[in-house]
């Protein structure tokens, strides 16, 4: 009686699971529970990279271990989701996938099993618009999200990504913060925004705030969770994409290289009471105020922005001194007429993998290391290129609070390969910074953080 007791009990557990199988595989992704970082075995990366008519997008997954990474990619627009696609991505090495990018607000979700891999986009911009955008993925999915990324002055469209991968309906609402003494944009179309499961939509921010230059967009969700980011496309100066913060820090990292040294960095004060904010140039010299900036008042619910030169690899750091923390985005213009941006980084990490910025050949490939304590780092630089593509480590000094580029010679032996940094000494902030196509490899530029590493 006991045999078949467990008998009956094995087949009743084996049918519970089957069941539960199917259940799950109906009601496709669900939102996963927060994972300790460097334990989970598996993980998502969310990409609301955008796009645009007759755009390309490529998908890049760069896989530091040395263990193989299962790969589930699933491709989103307004209309749902596409069937997934299974990839491998071998260990040491970095693969490329092409998700549809034909929409405004096109966006992909990865999940991954078995190890911890990076991801990053680039969007490559076709009938008539012309650059490339380039950022990481998002690694979790909030209920809040700041970007001064954004813009909508002259010659300038601008478009707010919202993607929702899980199976419950995200409301949100979205405000924007522009220049003093026009108050916040708070607009019923841009108030209780439903974003049903599996989809991605673009917000033609633009529409809400012509011509202004000074933009910061805040999105509040009340249901679910979502990743967001911005998209600029200009006929003057190209496309960027600048992925949004889940939340506002005291103090911003912005680093920029290889482009033509005109930049321009955008600030804005989502939340309650002004700010008091200063800025500094870190360089390949010795660091300095930056002019303009240093002891600026910004109003509560306000945007700036103020222009930054600078002369090969830098970074603008910026502190608040006193009052509510900000959300900050640096634009730089390229050698040609595309620009590249960036969000900035809170905080500075040992160990970051910088996905590719190069969007094809010929390509001038950049990497930049900040170092901004007050010691010394030393920082080790190894290819992560495609399977079979070559593998190569540099070692490199970097002073404290100073800027240093990679050797070209080094990343031009895979151009498009990821790179892994590690830091001895003080930690850093890595950027990827390059040009690429048209004859002389000008055509486009594209900056992109690096992905900090897990402990």
């Amino acid at each position: 009686m006991r045999a078949r007791g467990q008998g009956l009990l094995t087949i009743l557990l084996i049918a519970v699971v089957v069941v539960g199988g199917i259940v799950f595989d109906r009601l496709g992704v669900h939102e996963p529970a927060a994972a300790i970082a460097g334990q989970a075995p598996s993980a998502s990366w969310l990409c609301p990279h955008g796009g645009g008519p007759d755009w390309q997008a490529q998908l890049f997954l760069a896989n530091p271990g040395t263990a193989d990474v299962i790969a589930r990619v699933t491709s989103m627009n307004s209309d749902g989701s596409q069937a997934p696609q299974i990839v491998t991505v071998p260990g040491q090495s970095e693969i490329r996938v092409e998700p549809p990018a034909q929409e405004r607000g096109a966006s992909t979700f990865v999940e991954t099993f078995g190890g911890w891999i990076a991801a990053g986009w680039i969007v490559h911009g076709a009938s008539g618009e012309v650059g490339i955008g380039a950022e990481p993925c998002s690694p979790a999915a909030g209920r809040s999200w700041f970007s001064s990324g954004i813009s909508a002055g002259q010659d300038e469209h601008g478009f707010l990504v919202v993607m929702n991968p899980f199976d419950v309906d995200a409301v949100f609402d979205v405000v924007l913060f522009v220049a003093p003494p026009r108050n916040p944009i708070r607009d019923s179309d841009l108030t209780d925004v439903t974003l049903r499961p599996g989809r991605s939509i673009a917000i033609d921010v633009s529409a809400f705030a012509t011509g202004q230059a000074a933009l910061g967009v805040d999105v509040e969700v009340s249901t679910g969770r979502v990743a967001a980011a911005t998209t600029v496309v200009s006929s003057r100066s190209g496309i960027t994409s600048v992925l949004a913060t889940p939340s506002l820090s005291a103090g911003w990292i912005l680093p920029t290289a290889g482009g033509a040294g005109q930049s321009v960095l955008s600030l804005s004060v989502p939340s309650a009471g002004g700010s008091d904010v200063q800025a500094v140039a870190l360089g390949e010299g010795p660091a300095g105020p930056l002019g303009g900036v240093s002891a600026k008042s910004l109003d509560e619910g306000s945007a700036a922005i103020f222009p930054v030169v600078t002369e090969g690899p830098a970074a603008v750091k910026v502190s608040v001194q006193d009052g509510a923390p900000v959300v900050a985005a640096l634009r730089t213009s390229g050698r040609g007429d595309d620009s590249g941006a960036t969000g900035g980084v809170a905080a500075t990490a040992d160990d970051w993998v910088v996905m590719p910025t190069v969007a094809g050949d010929p390509s001038i490939p950049g990497l930049a290391i900040v170092n901004p304590g007050d010691e010394p780092s030393r920082v080790t630089l190894r290819l992560l290129a495609r399977q079979g593509g070559p593998s190569s480590e540099i070692s490199i000094e970097v002073p404290a609070a100073s800027v240093v580029a990679a050797p070209r010679g080094f990343l031009e032996k895979a151009p498009d390969a990821a790179v892994l940094v590690h830091a001895e000494g003080s930690p850093v902030v890595a950027l990827g910074a390059s040009s690429s196509l048209g004859n002389s490899g000008l055509s486009t530029f594209g900056m992109a953080l690096g992905v900090p590493m897990p402990s």
